[in-house]
């Protein structure tokens, strides 16, 4: 994807000064262009806003988060925005020095879509219309079992949409549900599939899965298809934080509440289960029915309630298809509410997991 930004809107970003953006530049040696004509004014690309944020956490000497972390963004009703604020969160934190992994479960690809992946597009039709063949989709998350028929190492699944320090992104697509056919098989012949998803990312981790090193990873977000299927519990089983969606403009007390029947079973069953922390979406402070509905819920789940919500605003991309997608909002329309109040949300979901 091309686009450029200036210097104030890498400081909204960044959550810094223009000022401050200036100096960093000169002095990390940053390669940005300038505009040809006029003013000569510094044209920053999204690469360029990751290596500033990368470049400024080592500068500070930040230290290694707390602890690194997984996390499913999962709600089981469709509609509730949860592809969208998956894609956002995966922008955001590398802006704070966290280098992070989203994987696409959602065979729909909505996620993958937003970092401009096109998962239904073959090499042909790329060639034919001149596209890119980085956006196209030849592998997922499945491809990392031993069980796929063509097991691939992560360093050749992973796309990396906005350079090396940017959200590596695993992508999907419609062959995905295999994965959890699979998945049924290992069920059937008594192997316990549930902890698929966990044993890999321990093994990772650990260096003890050849050709999958996910040891530098400080965040890894799935993110889930509505559904309950099986690849939905084993990503949760592997998940420290579920991170649930809701909308505020619909009834989703039912969503909420099954979810919390889910995770109470899954820890009498598996002895664990994630942390639930539920963030409000389609916040209209106009609405009496939103309110009462954002009161109710907060009386229902006030310890996994986060404060900060999302307000309902237009600038959120309304569809997704393969020839019309945007950026995730955090970096489309960087000053816009709805990227103010994602940052917000990004802020208190890591201060909640004791990450930073």
């Amino acid at each position: 994807m091309t686009r450029t930004f200036k210097a104030q809107a890498i400081a909204t970003i960044l959550g810094t000064t223009s000022d401050t953006i200036r100096r960093a530049t000169e002095e990390s040696g940053l390669d940005v262009q300038r505009q040809e004509t006029g003013p000569r004014t510094r044209i920053y690309t999204i690469e360029n806003v990751y290596e500033l944020a990368q470049w400024r956490a080592q500068k500070k000497g930040d230290k290694k988060p707390k602890k690194p972390v997984v996390v499913t963004v999962y709600v089981p009703k469709g509609g509730v925005g949860k592809s969208t604020i998956a894609a956002n969160l995966a922008c955001i934190f590398p802006t704070m020095g966290l280098k992070t992994l989203v994987v696409d479960l959602d065979f729909q690809s909505n996620l993958t879509l937003a970092f401009g992946y096109d998962s239904e597009l073959s090499h042909e039709e790329a060639e034919e219309d001149g596209l890119s063949h980085e956006r196209v989709v030849d592998h997922h998350f499945g491809s990392l079992f031993p069980q796929w028929p063509q097991t691939m190492p992560l360093e050749e699944i992973i796309k990396k949409p906005f350079g090396e320090y940017g959200p590596h992104v695993i992508p999907s697509d419609v062959s995905l549900d295999n994965l959890d056919t699979i998945m049924t098989f290992e069920a059937l012949e008594s192997r316990n599939s549930a902890s698929m998803f966990a044993k890999l990312i321990s093994d990772g981790r650990t260096g003890k899965r050849p050709g999958v090193d996910l040891s530098s990873y400080d965040v890894i977000i799935f993110d889930a298809a509505p559904a309950k299927n099986r690849m939905t519990r084993s990503a949760l089983l592997a998940s420290d934080y579920v991170v649930a969606p809701i909308s505020l403009e619909k009834f989703s007390t039912k969503a909420v509440s099954y979810l919390s029947r889910v995770l109470n079973e899954m820890k009498e069953e598996a002895g664990r289960c994630p942390e639930l922390l539920i963030v409000g979406n389609f916040f209209d402070v106009t609405r009496t029915r939103v309110l009462n509905q954002t009161a109710m819920i907060r009386r229902t789940y006030n310890d996994q309630w986060m404060n900060s919500i999302i307000r309902r605003s237009e600038d959120f991309p309304k569809t997704l298809s393969s020839d019309t997608y945007e950026l995730p909002l955090f970096l489309s329309k960087p000053n816009s509410p709805g990227a103010e109040d994602l940052r917000k949300v990004a802020s208190d979901l890591l201060a909640k997991m004791g990450v930073l």
